[in-house]
């Protein structure tokens, strides 16, 4: 029972965290909520503002630059073999900073029953913390010029497996490592004439499968360049669709396990009915995870997320 609580918790102590930050900084309801409906963007998979997937420039919540801004979410993420499920919360200071944090948990359903029958529906849990701070441009106040919003960030991330990764480490002789931290430069580009936004987002990072399956191995234990791309298109003020790629190609490579990993890539439409909720929906591909337990698949299925904030 105390495992399938923690997305609840997450959510009780994002609400007695934004309410203590509010009253701390002697924050009315007139303080918040400056900016346009939906240009707040979502929850992304590790926590911080962006898409699905991908992770913007924009900081996350509706506070302008006299304001604060936040939310907490759920996501539920259901693949041929595997399930996600994410929670947690993020908050915009002053459209400058933005801190988040989400706890991860996937569920490897009857995957690793190769391995061991005990090991059914055994979950690889992680908990991310993000910073990510915008050092130049406004992507919505910037629309006489082509200068995107530039943001810079970090995640850390702590992968609490003690199964799967030593498994791992005494099969490939490697020493794959329980935590590591992502650094990224993000790029976001609205054109309000257009209905439009672009993004683009090169990440540093040593993760396998996102962090999932630990940092380092047999491949490398250097930072390896990702990519993160976003276009979105804004189909009315409360309506959004759009496409997302993410490449990932980890330290884990092996031809006996087949361990390599692929791009991954989502169609979503977000419905923002108020600015205090959204709902997204995907279909999403996370390409192949841990293929000789697999048959090779490529890992397809259904994306579904809860954001409520201001």
């Amino acid at each position: 029972m105390q495992q399938k609580t923690w997305k609840f918790t997450a959510l009780g102590v994002g609400v007695a965290l934004l309410g203590t930050l509010l009253a701390a900084g002697g924050v009315s309801a007139q303080d918040i909520s400056g900016k346009l409906r939906a240009t707040g963007g979502v929850s992304t998979v590790e926590g911080s503002g962006g898409g699905g997937l991908a992770t913007w420039a924009l900081i996350t919540g509706y506070g302008t630059e006299n304001q604060i801004g936040a939310n907490a979410h759920l996501t539920g993420v259901k693949t041929r073999d595997y399930a996600l499920t994410t929670g947690g919360v993020a908050v915009g200071l002053y459209d400058r900073v933005e801190l988040s944090y989400a706890r991860q948990e996937f569920n490897t359903k009857a995957v690793l029953t190769a391995i061991s029958p005990a090991l059914r529906d055994y979950k690889l849990k992680q908990d991310v913390f993000g910073a990510k701070v915008r050092v130049i441009g406004d992507a919505i106040y910037d629309q006489d010029r082509l200068l995107p919003q530039i943001a810079v960030g970090v995640q850390v991330k702590d992968n609490k497996d003690d199964t799967v990764i030593p498994f791992l480490n005494g099969a490939l002789g490697s020493n794959i490592r329980n935590r590591g931290t992502d650094f990224y430069v993000a790029a976001s580009k609205l054109f309000l004439d257009k209905s439009l936004l672009l993004n683009g987002t090169v990440r540093f990072t040593k993760g396998n499968q996102f962090g999932l399956v630990g940092f380092e191995g047999p491949d490398g234990k250097r930072y390896r360049p990702e990519f993160e791309g976003s276009l979105a298109y804004l189909f009315r003020r409360d309506l959004v669709g759009g496409i997302e790629v993410r490449t990932k190609r980890g330290n884990l490579s092996n031809a006996a396990l087949n361990l390599s990993e692929g791009t991954a890539w989502d169609v979503f439409v977000a419905y923002f009915p108020s600015k205090n909720v959204s709902v997204t929906a995907a279909y999403v591909d996370l390409g192949q995870i841990v293929g000789a337990l697999t048959s090779g698949r490529r890992q397809t299925g259904a994306y579904l997320s809860l954001q409520v904030g201001f």
